[in-house]
Protein backbone atom coordinates (compact mmCIF):
# COMPACT_ATOMS: atom_id res chain seq x y z
CA UNK A 1 0.00 0.00 0.00
CA UNK A 2 1.48 3.41 -0.94
CA UNK A 3 2.76 5.37 2.05
CA UNK A 4 4.29 8.77 2.66
CA UNK A 5 4.96 8.86 6.43
CA UNK A 6 5.25 6.21 9.15
CA UNK A 7 2.18 5.57 11.22
CA UNK A 8 2.38 6.39 14.93
CA UNK A 9 2.60 2.65 15.66
CA UNK A 10 5.44 2.20 13.16
CA UNK A 11 7.40 5.09 14.67
CA UNK A 12 6.92 3.77 18.23
CA UNK A 13 7.98 0.27 17.15
CA UNK A 14 11.14 1.70 15.57
CA UNK A 15 11.91 3.93 18.56
CA UNK A 16 11.40 1.06 21.01
CA UNK A 17 13.10 -1.67 18.94
CA UNK A 18 15.52 -3.71 21.06
CA UNK A 19 18.66 -3.03 19.04
CA UNK A 20 21.21 -0.35 19.91
CA UNK A 21 23.75 -0.98 17.16
CA UNK A 22 24.06 0.18 13.57
CA UNK A 23 20.96 0.48 11.40
CA UNK A 24 20.48 1.09 7.71
CA UNK A 25 17.39 2.57 6.14
CA UNK A 26 16.54 1.19 2.72
CA UNK A 27 14.29 3.67 0.89
CA UNK A 28 12.29 2.63 -2.17
CA UNK A 29 11.10 5.86 -3.74
CA UNK A 30 8.46 6.82 -6.30
CA UNK A 31 8.46 10.44 -7.48
CA UNK A 32 5.70 12.67 -8.76
CA UNK A 33 6.08 13.56 -12.43
CA UNK A 34 5.99 17.26 -11.54
CA UNK A 35 6.87 18.68 -8.12
CA UNK A 36 3.95 20.20 -6.24
CA UNK A 37 5.14 22.99 -3.96
CA UNK A 38 2.93 25.19 -1.81
CA UNK A 39 2.14 28.73 -3.10
CA UNK A 40 4.33 30.27 -0.38
CA UNK A 41 7.38 28.20 -1.40
CA UNK A 42 10.01 29.98 -3.55
CA UNK A 43 9.99 26.95 -5.86
CA UNK A 44 6.25 27.19 -6.53
CA UNK A 45 5.74 26.78 -10.28
CA UNK A 46 9.49 26.57 -10.99
CA UNK A 47 8.91 23.56 -13.23
CA UNK A 48 10.88 21.09 -11.10
CA UNK A 49 10.30 17.40 -11.56
CA UNK A 50 9.42 15.35 -8.51
CA UNK A 51 12.89 13.82 -8.54
CA UNK A 52 14.57 17.24 -8.69
CA UNK A 53 12.54 18.40 -5.69
CA UNK A 54 13.26 15.21 -3.76
CA UNK A 55 16.98 15.50 -4.42
CA UNK A 56 16.95 18.91 -2.72
CA UNK A 57 15.61 17.08 0.33
CA UNK A 58 18.12 14.24 -0.05
CA UNK A 59 21.08 16.63 -0.24
CA UNK A 60 19.96 18.43 2.94
CA UNK A 61 19.12 15.15 4.70
CA UNK A 62 22.61 13.79 4.04
CA UNK A 63 24.21 16.85 5.67
CA UNK A 64 21.96 16.47 8.74
CA UNK A 65 22.61 12.72 8.86
CA UNK A 66 26.37 13.26 8.76
CA UNK A 67 26.08 15.62 11.73
CA UNK A 68 24.37 12.79 13.63
CA UNK A 69 26.98 10.21 12.56
CA UNK A 70 25.08 8.79 9.58
CA UNK A 71 26.02 8.54 5.93
CA UNK A 72 24.62 7.69 2.53
CA UNK A 73 25.96 4.30 1.42
CA UNK A 74 24.04 3.95 -1.86
CA UNK A 75 21.77 5.99 -4.09
CA UNK A 76 20.73 4.69 -7.48
CA UNK A 77 18.05 4.59 -10.12
CA UNK A 78 15.68 1.60 -9.99
CA UNK A 79 16.11 0.58 -13.61
CA UNK A 80 14.95 -3.03 -13.77
CA UNK A 81 13.22 -5.56 -11.58
CA UNK A 82 14.81 -9.00 -11.49
CA UNK A 83 12.16 -10.33 -9.09
CA UNK A 84 8.75 -8.77 -8.63
CA UNK A 85 7.17 -5.87 -10.41
CA UNK A 86 7.62 -2.86 -8.16
CA UNK A 87 7.09 0.66 -9.37
CA UNK A 88 10.08 2.47 -7.86
CA UNK A 89 12.21 5.23 -9.33
CA UNK A 90 15.14 5.17 -6.90
CA UNK A 91 16.75 3.18 -4.10
CA UNK A 92 18.50 5.18 -1.37
CA UNK A 93 20.31 3.54 1.54
CA UNK A 94 21.57 5.45 4.57
CA UNK A 95 23.49 4.00 7.50
CA UNK A 96 23.41 5.27 11.08
CA UNK A 97 25.42 4.20 14.14
CA UNK A 98 22.11 3.58 15.97
CA UNK A 99 18.40 4.41 16.00
CA UNK A 100 18.97 7.52 18.09
CA UNK A 101 21.18 9.04 15.37
CA UNK A 102 18.44 8.51 12.79
CA UNK A 103 15.83 10.06 15.09
CA UNK A 104 18.21 12.97 15.79
CA UNK A 105 18.35 13.61 12.05
CA UNK A 106 14.55 13.80 11.90
CA UNK A 107 14.59 16.24 14.84
CA UNK A 108 17.32 18.46 13.34
CA UNK A 109 16.45 22.18 13.26
CA UNK A 110 16.73 22.24 9.45
CA UNK A 111 14.65 19.11 8.82
CA UNK A 112 11.27 20.83 8.50
CA UNK A 113 12.50 23.15 5.76
CA UNK A 114 14.14 20.25 3.91
CA UNK A 115 11.03 18.09 4.28
CA UNK A 116 8.96 20.46 2.13
CA UNK A 117 11.06 19.33 -0.86
CA UNK A 118 10.34 15.71 0.06
CA UNK A 119 6.63 16.43 0.19
CA UNK A 120 6.75 18.34 -3.10
CA UNK A 121 8.52 15.57 -4.98
CA UNK A 122 7.63 12.24 -3.40
CA UNK A 123 4.57 10.30 -4.52
CA UNK A 124 5.13 7.43 -2.08
CA UNK A 125 7.83 5.23 -0.60
CA UNK A 126 8.64 2.12 1.36
CA UNK A 127 11.32 2.46 4.03
CA UNK A 128 12.78 -0.71 5.51
CA UNK A 129 14.99 -0.36 8.58
CA UNK A 130 17.61 -3.09 8.83
CA UNK A 131 20.49 -3.99 11.08
CA UNK A 132 23.48 -6.28 10.54
CA UNK A 133 22.80 -9.90 11.42
CA UNK A 134 26.13 -11.43 10.41
CA UNK A 135 27.88 -9.37 13.10
CA UNK A 136 25.61 -10.90 15.76
CA UNK A 137 27.04 -14.44 15.44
Amino acid sequence: MPAFQPTADQFRAFRDFDHDGPVAQVNLLKFKDKAIYQPEDPEFEDGSTGQEAYMRYADAFEVMAEEAGGKCVFKGKAERFFIGDGDWDMVWINQFPNRKAFIATLNHADYKDAARHREAGLLHQDLVVTHPVLAEK
